[in-house]
């Protein structure tokens, strides 16, 4: 049976000849299968199929061999006209992600918090490090942290700089608090995820109420409280939200699993704001926003953010989501993204990590879990009290950072001096 082969598949057999014939040449000298090409002639051979590949190549190129592929909109390669690299940039894919120009995002201060001063001359004092915060939450002066690796949640007292434990992690949750939500009377709620409930305690830590619903909840990860006292839940077993009143009876449920419009898969995160229920997920669509009454409002900017595991939101609508991918925070107006700032490391505005995000009055604070820190970054600019530097024999714990240096490694303009916050008093 009779066959030819094409320019292109006899380039490739030559290719293939000639280094079988130097492998088997350098193996050995004494055996060949195939008598070896000169060097002159698999030269002259070689540019010969290279001379007629690159001129079919061409013919296609420029349309020669199916006129059916060209179109008014696909300018011929060969028209003079057209100048080749503007052609080629028109035909360049667009990026899903559409990266500003420039950040509108500015910090006027930033914290690290790594501990403080625990107990007191009565009870005994001892300085405490943060083990590996996972969740956060500010009400008025206080600063709620649960110290997953410390089996604790304390709380900061922002005026007296003393840190107390409110609650034994491990006598009252089964595992690992996702979220923690702190309502105005100083009671919080925590999600205890592996137990498929979320817990009310006082602000002493004592037990309140358990919200639990067998069939609709199994996997809490984040909570938030209403105007009205109904609590609203993320779980991320059944990608939906649960909507529960005050008493604790199940009345709503929004979203579902899926990859549709208010549908979610593996829901990661969930926070209030002014549009309503910002859910992020771990894959799918990941970012969108759920109206008041569950109906589908809008989803954020496509591929800004790849693994959102925090989300804050102000009143502005301005939105922070912590990426667990590059540990960065994403900063979005209304789901389009205006800047990025943070990224991996050890040092301030740098982050291993994050777990959790909280906004209070301009302050944005940010849970970096493995570097055992709390970070608190001024995102406002009017003025507005942080955290003051701990006096004593460590006082590192919390450090105060107004450096241009650092501005350059967020990305953001430089601090004015008008601008800082005074210094703390020690």
């Amino acid at each position: 049976m009779s066959f030819s082969l094409s320019r292109h598949s006899r380039l490739k057999v030559v290719v293939c000849l000639l280094g079988a014939a130097q492998l088997f040449g350098c193996a050995t000298t004494e055996q060949t299968t195939a008598p070896v090409l000169s060097d002159d002639k698999a030269a002259a051979e070689l540019a010969d199929l290279f001379d007629d590949f690159a001129a079919e190549e061409s013919d296609v190129a420029i349309g020669v061999v199916d006129d059916a592929v060209i179109t008014a909109d696909q300018p011929l390669l060969g028209d003079e006209s057209i100048d080749p690299l503007d052609q080629i940039a028109e035909t360049q894919v667009e990026p899903v992600l559409k990266i500003p120009q420039a950040a509108e995002v500015q910090i006027f201060d930033w914290r690290v918090i790594n501990g403080a001063t625990l107990g007191n001359v009565f009870t005994g004092e001892e300085l405490h490090r943060f083990k590996q915060p996972t969740a956060i939450a500010v009400q008025s002066e206080y600063l709620y942290i649960v110290d997953q690796g410390a089996d604790a949640l304390f709380r900061f007292d922002l005026v007296s700089e003393r840190l107390e434990t409110v609650l034994d992690l491990k006598a009252k949750v089964k595992g690992e608090v996702a979220d923690i939500y702190v309502e105005k009377d100083f009671s919080f709620y925590l999600t205890d995820t592996e137990a498929g409930r979320v817990l009310h305690f006082d602000r002493h830590g004592s037990l309140l109420q358990v919200y639990r619903n067998h069939f609709n909840m199994v996997r809490p990860v984040a909570v938030t409280v209403l105007d009205d006292g109904s609590v609203v839940v993320a779980d991320s077993h059944y990608d939906h939200l649960l909507h529960f009143n005050a008493l604790g009876k199940l009345i709503a449920t929004y979203g579902g699993r899926g990859e549709g419009v208010a549908e979610f898969l593996n829901i990661m995160t969930m926070a209030k704001g002014p549009d309503g229920f910002y859910v992020g997920a771990r894959v799918g669509r990941r970012l969108q926003v759920i109206g008041n009454d569950g109906d589908y409002l809008y989803a954020f900017e496509e591929g800004a953010a790849v693994f959102p595991a925090a989300i804050a939101v102000d009143q502005d609508n301005r939105s922070y989501v912590a990426d667990y991918m590059d540990n960065t925070i994403k900063v979005f107006d209304r789901g389009g993204l205006i800047g990025t700032m943070g990224g991996f490391g050890p040092a301030a505005g740098q982050f291993k990590r994050i777990t959790d995000l909280w906004l209070d009055g301009g302050v944005l604070y940010i849970v970096d879990s493995l570097n055992g820190r709390i970070q608190a970054a001024r995102v406002a600019p009017e003025p507005i009290s942080l955290l003051p530097s701990v006096a004593g024999p460590d006082d590192d714990f919390v450090q105060e950072v107004i450096e241009e240096s650092l501005d350059g490694e967020l990305g953001v303009e430089p601090v004015e001096p008008h601008e800082a916050i005074p210094a703390s008093v020690e």
